[in-house]
């Protein structure tokens, strides 16, 4: 089984507009710490994963998924590092928010826009895949990934298959919480 867990909150997560309504701050490569609303939620899961033993431990480079992998597991099994699962690289995008650019269409594999710097979903795709192609050849091994939203959306994707009107955002998962996939649910 894989768990996967998304970091926990960023002030830039819970980033509010000019009229106090949340509008997230793109923050692919910038390395953000936890918040507290952050720490609290990685808190609640640690909660929920308390006891439970992993074959693996992976975890994204980045400071707010370290900081969470760190409060929501306390086993002895190292924590590897793999860049294959830090977040999509925004380039152009990185810190704005989700409302100054087509946040949509920069998820939506049918999208035609071009990027000057950001990463594409298939870029992301091929290097999520690659550890996932790994992964699935030990099944049964219970692994915990703790990294990121877009990471997320991509490898429920490789579960779930590509979504049909090509919107990763349907997959998107909330903040610090475990959604657990196994190789023998997925859709071929």
């Amino acid at each position: 089984m894989i768990y996967f867990v998304r970091h926990g909150a960023t002030d830039w997560n819970d980033n509010l507009d000019e009229n106090g309504k949340k509008d997230p701050k793109c923050q692919g490569r910038v390395d953000l710490p936890l918040n507290e609303n952050g720490i609290e939620q990685a808190k609640l899961t640690a909660q929920n994963l308390k006891g439970k033993r992993f074959d693996r431990v992976i975890c994204s480079p980045l400071k707010r998924a370290r900081q969470t992998c760190d409060i929501i597991y306390d086993g002895d099994t190292p924590v590897e590092i793999d860049e294959r699962i830090i977040e999509r690289d925004f380039g152009e995008f990185e810190g704005l928010t989700r409302t100054e650019f087509d946040f949509s269409g920069f998820w939506n594999l049918n999208s035609n826009q071009n990027f000057e710097k950001a990463e594409s979903i298939k870029q992301v795709e091929e290097r999520v895949f690659s550890l996932l192609h790994d992964l699935e050849k030990n099944p049964n091994q219970d692994v915990l990934i703790v990294s990121h939203g877009g990471v997320g959306c991509v490898l429920l994707s490789y579960f779930q298959g590509v979504p049909k009107d090509g919107n990763y955002l349907s997959f998107e998962l909330p903040y610090a919480q475990a959604k657990v996939v196994s190789f023998k649910e997925k859709i071929k």
